[in-house]
């Protein structure tokens, strides 16, 4: 007897104050092949005519839409969201990203193969503000299945997905309880993190299947953003990396480097010409809880002597590189 089973699917939009951008990732879920799709939007108390624009959707027997009465903040709102459906899976996309057609059923097709799997994910095409492809990201020498093992391993260094667009098994969100509260950089991380930690693995789809929108025009990051990014690769490496792999007796001494890392990379924004003396002071102090090598006291002494040049040219070069390998790479496939 064939099944007729189509297992149900809630793509989650979280907003705020972008009115511009919600309709066409609204209409890209609606685009989906799959046809069990229901669509799920919080609007965490916009203040521009996000409410209004909704409208247009009122009736809408796919869409449910929700307005927060306060602001509540990303992980907040994201987690309010995500505990809402009631479906097998969770797709959990940014209301200025897109999804192509082909999203659901694709990854849909990958769990069934991959029954471990705590979430999915694929390469996608990085666009611009007027949707203009800038460049396809994909994760380079990535299998399709990642054991929970590996999975940590690779985590170390950083977040192993193209883009922050992922479907989710339900009942795995629901035993990690989402995301940690008060976690408003590096929560999509920490999540992958315990994820991997609770003994899932995750899928990876080497073609793009959905649109990630990256903004050119920000400037400098404000002191009060980074010392929430900084905070927030602090909180991950002490609070989630480390007993992880004390629970399994693993050296940790790879998390320290890392620590050291991230703490090198973020340094440079001292550099910051819109920073106050205080902000600097600040960050400083936050560096300085993840680590107090001898490499972040040269970097910032650097910094502040007017001899980071030394570093940037050579790291210029280096980036450059990589870009070059990366783009020839993409022109062969």
């Amino acid at each position: 007897m064939i099944s007729t089973y189509i297992p149900a699917v809630t793509i989650c939009i979280p907003t705020f104050n972008q009115a511009p951008f919600l309709l066409q990732a609204i209409e890209s879920a609606l685009n989906q092949s799959h046809t069990n799709v229901r669509i799920f939007i919080s609007d965490d108390a916009s203040t521009d005519n996000t409410a209004e624009l909704m409208r247009k959707y009122e009736g809408h027997k796919q869409i449910q839409y929700f307005r927060q009465p306060l602001n509540l903040g990303i992980s907040a709102n994201n987690n309010w969201l995500l505990s809402q459906p009631d479906t097998e899976y969770i797709i959990r996309l940014d209301s200025d990203d897109l999804l192509l057609p082909e999203y659901t059923t694709t990854l849909l097709d990958l769990f069934l193969q991959y029954p471990d799997a705590g979430y999915a994910h694929a390469a996608v095409n990085e666009i611009d503000a007027q949707n203009t492809l800038r460049r396809v990201r994909r994760l380079f020498g990535r299998s399709e299945y990642q054991d929970a093992v590996s999975a940590l391993k690779a985590g170390i260094s950083g977040y192993r997905v193209a883009a922050n667009i992922c479907m989710f098994k339900r009942s795995v969100l629901h035993e990690m309880n989402f995301y940690k509260p008060g976690m408003n950089f590096c929560e999509d991380w920490e999540l992958s993190v315990r994820i991997a930690d609770a003994g899932y693995g995750n899928i990876y789809y080497p073609a793009p299947l959905a649109c990630y929108r990256v903004w050119t025009d920000q400037g400098n990051v404000r002191a009060s953003r980074k010392l929430t990014e900084i905070n927030g690769g602090l909180d991950l490496y002490n609070n989630t990396y480390i007993p992880a792999f004390m629970k399994r007796k693993w050296d940790p001494a790879v998390i320290e480097k890392q620590k050291n890392t991230y703490a090198l990379n973020h340094s440079v924004c001292l550099t910051q010409s819109n920073f106050t003396n205080e902000n600097k002071e600040d960050i400083k102090k936050l560096l300085f809880q993840l680590t107090r090598s001898n490499a972040l006291k040269i970097r910032i002494w650097m910094i502040e002597t007017g001899l980071f040049w030394m570093i940037q040219i050579p790291q210029f070069f280096k980036i450059k590189m990589k870009d070059l390998i990366k783009n020839i790479i993409n022109r062969n496939k």
